[in-house]
């Protein structure tokens, strides 16, 4: 896959590791590493990138200060900004989104968790997809999408409410997957739904409003087990964004 990497970091040890991540997925993949954000403005300014993966905290121009220049450039306003840091605390969470970030990933990371948050941004799928869980997946395929979920949610819409397995979350949204049988009806397409979140710790739960983006069979054919529903958020209140930072966290070890 030919994808074009602009990785952001002062630690020349984590460009090192996140280079190492993207050219194991995508070995034809060109990856360019810049220590700073102003050795950043210039690499964005003599290329054009796919891809932004940037630390938030570096000296000279902080990870903030870059996602704000990128989003006023016309070249880049829509073109993926995934920030990296160890930072969760609601504050920074809500002024990265109000910036203009795509998603946000924690420190420590795997290489699976930052392989997914780029397979999701670049492409609009997760991993899993890439791996050959596709419409026609086997049946085999299809009990192991359903047994190796992120966490479990309630979905709620104005047809029901739908237990169900989150599959993939960010901080503007979650795919979750819901059983066939479940109520007999499915949400409908742009439907206002609420989806509850419990911490993996059980200590308190996220209602999140949002609404429904997306609705697909898990294979191509009526009595599909599954139904994948892709819910995006919009709230932005920072108590239920940090949350979600911890959710994600939490799920990333």
């Amino acid at each position: 896959m030919n994808v074009s990497v602009l990785v952001v970091d002062d630690a020349k040890a984590i460009c090192t590791h996140v280079t190492r991540i993207v050219r194991n997925a995508y070995p034809k993949a060109s990856v360019v590493s810049a220590f700073n954000g102003r050795e950043a403005q210039k690499c964005l300014e003599g290329a054009q990138f796919n891809i932004i993966i940037c630390d938030w905290e570096m000296p000279q121009m902080s990870g903030l200060d870059l996602l704000k220049w990128v989003r006023q450039q016309d070249a880049y306003k829509s073109v993926p900004f995934l920030m990296v840091t160890s930072r969760g605390e609601r504050d920074y969470i809500l002024k990265a989104i109000q910036a203009g970030v795509s998603d946000y990933l924690g420190k420590p990371f795997s290489a699976a968790s930052l392989e997914t948050k780029i397979q999701k941004l670049l492409f609009g799928k997760t991993s899993e997809t890439k791996a050959g869980v596709s419409s026609t997946g086997s049946i085999a395929q299809q009990k192991s999408f359903a047994k190796k979920p992120k966490g479990l949610a309630q979905l709620r819409t104005s047809k029901g409410v739908y237990r169900c397995a989150i599959k993939d979350l960010s901080l503007r949204d979650v795919l979750v997957v819901i059983k066939n049988e479940e109520n007999g009806t499915f949400p409908d397409i742009l439907e206002q739904a609420v989806v509850d979140i419990e911490q993996t710790s059980g200590d308190s739960v996220a209602r999140i409003n949002g609404f429904v983006s997306r609705l697909e069979a898990f294979d191509n054919r009526i009595d599909t087990p599954f139904v994948s529903v892709k819910v995006t958020f919009v709230d932005d209140d920072p108590e239920k964004l940090e949350h979600i930072s911890k959710y994600i966290a939490s799920i990333q070890r």
